[in-house]
């Protein structure tokens, strides 16, 4: 079975975006000229992300294709057809990755969009998970981790990386027995 990562940055106070969807403040933050995240991009062959994700990224790409080689799934309460290299979606995001994961392939990137992580930990569909924090504050804006009921979720840290301005966290979700402590 397929594994679903995120992987993706938020400002030190928790947002993936301003509230007017810029990124701007992220592509401002320096990163580390020897950083390459090709290691990662190859243990992947598709990536989910929101509409609003998907065109900021491709606006920000300008020309240049936004994950190249890898099948694009985006969700839109809107679009319809098809992308570059993949397809709009629409629906539960939890049927989505179910399907993806039960299909043969690499590993699942999920980029962005805060209803869909929120979503996907809440039914324990994320296995691990990448996360630059930038030196920013915001103040406002769209969070990754959306608020919701009380979900207690448990994640192990297997390491704290320096990217440039940013720090990186990489967890892992702990896995439950069917009988319920931890393993």
């Amino acid at each position: 079975m397929r594994q679903v990562f995120f992987y993706g940055a938020i400002s030190l106070d928790g947002f993936l975006s301003t509230a007017t969807d810029d990124l701007q403040w992220l592509f401002d933050t320096s990163l580390d000229k020897e950083f390459d995240i090709s290691a990662f991009e190859d243990r992947i062959d598709t990536v989910v992300m929101g509409n609003t994700t998907y065109r900021e990224t491709q606006r920000l790409s300008g020309a240049e294709r936004i994950f190249p080689n890898k099948e694009k799934i985006v969700f839109s309460r809107s679009e319809k057809g098809n992308t570059i290299e993949g397809n709009y979606v629409s629906g539960d995001p939890v049927a989505v990755i179910n399907r993806l994961k039960a299909e043969a392939g690499q590993a699942i990137w999920v980029v962005g969009g805060g209803e869909i992580v929120t979503t996907l930990l809440k039914h324990d569909l994320i296995d691990e998970l990448w996360i630059q924090i930038a030196p920013v504050v915001l103040g406002t804006g769209k969070r990754l981790f959306e608020e919701t009921e009380p979900v207690l979720k448990r994640f192990e840290l297997v390491a704290v990386d320096k990217i440039g301005q940013l720090s990186e966290i990489h967890l892992k979700r702990i896995q439950k027995s069917p009988t319920g402590p931890v393993i």
